[in-house]
This record gives structure tokens, sequence and C-alpha cells, in this order.
């Protein structure tokens, strides 16, 4: 009970105690109540956070892919100004020259992952390092390259997920850019399943 107490009015001169109490902290019911709600606003908020960093991971790759369609206009556009629209070709874009198959960048097998990095970093504005790079630093840009020169592919992956990348892991950009006879455009493939 909170609140003041008259003291003891009596004259003897036994000892008497003050009869007001002081209630301090909470008691255990109390406590348990806060962890019981603490531990249910905890189990709601997880998944939800959880969640918000899965779509931030798939709008990037969105944004990346939506980047990549513009900057291949560009390139497209450029290409024909240099008359290097037809078959294979090369131009120089930002001092870095950037293969090209049917005015659109290409994959040429002789190139070191780290010139690959470079061709991409010079036709869409991306940080992003290449794949030896990131193998050692995870922490050296946000995003890597790596290609399949056979494919004509081109990925691009998150640092952070470089121990799950392959060709069928399902948190990437793919471009391809196909060898046909006919000319085609590039393909550009997002996938966002496993982010």
């Amino acid at each position: 009970m909170l609140g003041f107490m008259p003291r003891n009015t009596h004259t003897n001169n036994s000892y008497t105690k003050n009869s007001y109490t002081k209630n301090s902290g909470f008691t255990l019911i109390e406590l348990v109540i806060v962890i019981v709600v603490l531990g249910i606003l905890a189990a709601t908020a997880v998944p939800k956070f959880i969640n918000l960093r899965t779509d931030a991971k798939a709008k990037n790759l969105e944004s990346i892919h939506g980047s990549m369609r513009s900057a291949l206009q560009l390139v497209y556009s450029r290409a024909v100004l240099k008359g290097e629209n037809i078959g294979a070709g090369t131009i120089n874009i930002n001092g870095t020259s950037v293969p090209l198959y049917n005015g659109y960048p290409s994959v040429r097998g002789r190139d070191s992952f780290i010139a690959i990095n470079a061709q991409v970093k010079a036709w869409l504005d991306i940080d992003s390092t290449d794949r030896n790079t990131a193998n050692k630093d995870r922490n050296s840009a946000p995003f890597f390259t790596d290609k399949s020169t056979a494919q004509n592919h081109i990925y691009i992956f998150f640092t952070e997920n470089y121990d799950q990348k392959s060709g069928r892991f399902k948190c990437r950009v793919r471009y391809e850019n196909p060898v046909t006879t006919t000319p085609l455009p590039p393909v550009i493939t997002v996938l966002t399943d496993e982010c």
C-alpha cells in the first residue's frame, strides 16, 4: 500500500517502525507479461524485416535491368554511328574497348574477369567488381560480374551471394547477346526467387 501512515504517537520509549512501505520494481507477473508481449512483437517484426531485405534486393536487380536496357540502346546507337552494328565489332566507351555482336556488347572468350567487369562498367553505371576480386573480398563492391563465354552471357550477382553463384542461382541478372545469323536484340533475365 502506497501512501503515508502516521507514526505511532505512544510515549513509550520502545522502538517503533514506520508503518508506510515503499514499492519498488515490478512483480513477477508484470515481467512475464512484458516478456510475452515483446516475444509476440519480435515474432511478427522479424519476418517483415527479412521480407523487406528480400524485396530491396529484388528491386535492386530490377533497377539494374532497367538501367541495362537504357544503356544498351545508347551502345547500339553508338555502334550504328560507328558502323559496328552488323556482326562482330568493337567500340570505345569511356576509354574501354567493348566487344560487340550486332551492335550490342558481347563476351570475348579471351577477356579476363577483370576485363569483362571493366567492359560492363563502361556501358552500365554499376558499382561492381570482377568475380575473382569478389571471391577474395566480399566487401569490395555490392555486385560482381561473371561470364559464360560459351553462352555469350554476362551475369551480375550480389557479392554477398558469392558462395551461391551459378547459372542456376535465382538472385541475379543475366545478359545474353544471342549469336545468330539473323540479328536479335539482347535478352536480359532477372531472377529474384532466391534473394
